[in-house]
């Protein structure tokens, strides 16, 4: 399976030729460029492919040594290689887990991640470049990312309509959730969900086997939301991934949306259309907001 979280640097290899310091350069930048003056670290991309046009990148900063760096002042831009006019700069937030860990396997590998909302101009392979301050230094890192034309599960299609498993009492939802203790968000199938009238947030994980070590965090954070929220004004469906405990054995279900990765969280309408869609790394406030235009809806 490969995994959600990928290292990629060419900070390494770029030539120091103009630009400006922690933000926007002053002239046309090139990926090359912005190398200029910066500290190189290393780019941990929390997504296996972008879609074309503007859509999520979430990312982490590594440096050479160290801990992952957090917050600070940052920017990204995209290019179709290291010496072509970057687009951008686009602004980049920093995130960091909110929801209370109640999972064995919850604890977040890293206290938050890099989001910015990015335009891809078309399919391939394209350089995304990340600089700024970070604890008063500046920074780069460039990673390459694939631009997908048709991604799975992309916003405006269709959900996938199918029974998922349930369990009616917690001793049923442990031998179909490698989460510990198991969730509650077995009570409903998805299909069953899907034609509710309700909306629904569906988070394909797996806490136990999570290659990025991001499932069992995100787990939390969709509970903390369901918590919050109940079942009666939108259905909450929990699918592990790996239900017989074998890597090698994916769910049929993660297997028919087409998924190369590990957690997605998906919110979708009660039309059946997918309206949000998380691939790695998110907090319960951002499927909230994704969620709650939905609640009020005819």
């Amino acid at each position: 399976m490969r995994a959600a979280a990928l290292a990629l640097s060419m900070g390494a290899i770029l030539a120091a030729c103009g630009g400006g310091g922690g933000g926007s350069p002053r002239t046309a930048a090139t990926i090359r460029s912005l190398a200029n003056g910066a500290t190189s670290f290393s780019m941990a991309e929390a997504q296996s492919s972008v879609a074309v046009g503007t859509g999520r990148f979430v990312f982490g900063l590594i440096p050479r040594a160290g801990a992952p760096a957090s917050g600070g002042s940052v920017q990204v831009w995209v290019a179709s290689d290291d010496r072509a006019p970057a687009t951008g700069p686009f602004p980049v937030r920093y995130v960091t887990w909110s929801a209370p860990r109640s999972d064995a396997f919850g604890k977040p590998p890293v206290p938050g991640f890099y989001e910015a909302e990015v335009t891809v101009p078309g399919p391939g392979n394209w350089l995304v470049a990340a600089r700024g301050v970070v604890g008063g230094r500046s920074i780069v890192a460039v990673g390459a990312t694939a631009a997908e034309p048709r991604p799975v599960a992309a916003l405006g299609s269709p959900a996938l309509s199918e029974p998922t498993p349930t369990a009616s009492s917690p001793t049923e939802a442990a031998a179909i959730d490698t989460r510990i203790p198991p969730t509650p968000m077995h009570y409903i199938s998805l299909d069953a969900a899907l034609r509710s009238g309700r909306p629904t947030v569906v988070v394909f994980a797996t806490p136990l086997l999570c290659s990025s070590r991001m499932c069992g965090p995100v787990v939390d954070e969709v509970l903390d939301v369901y918590d919050g929220l109940g079942p009666t004004k939108a259905n909450f469906v929990d699918v592990e991934v790996y239900p017989q405990r074998d890597s090698k054995r994916p769910a049929p279900e993660f297997l028919r949306w087409g998924f190369q990765s590990e957690p997605w969280v998906l919110v979708i309408d009660r039309a059946g259309i997918i309206r949000g869609r998380f691939e790695g790394p998110v907090v319960a406030a951002q499927i909230t907001d994704a969620l709650q235009p939905l609640l009020s809806q005819p």
